[in-house]
């Protein structure tokens, strides 16, 4: 049977897995593999990366979330290149922590057990506590991780990129309100 590219969400969607997931294969994992060899990765990191991203986009397929506006094969590879990236950000940091150990700690005290430190990390606390957890967890992804919006729409269970990006965008409003707000809290954030 001959698949086209835009008739594999219905396939998807009508159970015809067996058929579209060799397609898929055929057609976008030879790139993905290919990328991420390019980028210190394995084949056996490429069928894992591409696995998870096939299941990703079922879930998007199957809950109606996909955009059809995307191409498929371009989405699966973009998304595949996403995960990876991201999973090699979170090892180099794993890596890091790793080699720094526990003994480099032992001579010098927690910087958050002196007074000063601890009134900034309460300011911090305090801030962020008036714009809800999703705030947070959208903020920290955005600003800190700087994820792709495409990885925190997955990550998070939005519908579309535009849905992160005006969440993202009431969000920050929160947080100038918020700060806005409290003006004590809008000095002390200048001394930090």
């Amino acid at each position: 049977m001959k698949i086209s590219e835009e008739q594999i969400p219905d396939l998807i969607r009508n159970g015809k897995d067996k058929e579209v997931i060799p397609h898929l294969y055929k057609k976008v994992f030879p790139l993905v593999e290919n990328y991420i060899r390019k980028n210190s990765g394995r084949k056996e990191d490429a069928s894992d990366v591409f696995q998870d991203c096939l299941l990703l986009f079922y879930k998007q397929v199957i809950k109606n979330t996909f955009d059809p506006k995307y191409k498929v094969y371009g989405y699966l590879y973009r998304i595949s290149i996403n995960l990876w990236i991201n999973k090699i950000k979170k090892e180099q940091r794993i890596q890091y922590l790793e080699t720094v150990g526990d003994e480099a700690f032992e001579e010098e005290p927690s910087p958050w057990d002196r007074p000063q430190e601890r009134t900034d990390e309460n300011v911090i606390k305090s801030l962020f506590s008036g714009i809800g957890e999703k705030c947070v967890e959208l903020l920290t992804n955005t600003v800190y991780y700087n994820l792709l919006m495409e990885d925190i729409m997955i990550r998070m269970g939005f519908s579309s990129i535009d849905a992160v990006k005006m969440q993202q965008k009431r969000c920050k409003q929160k947080l100038i309100k918020e700060i806005e707000n409290n003006p004590a809290l809008a000095d002390k954030l200048k001394g930090i």
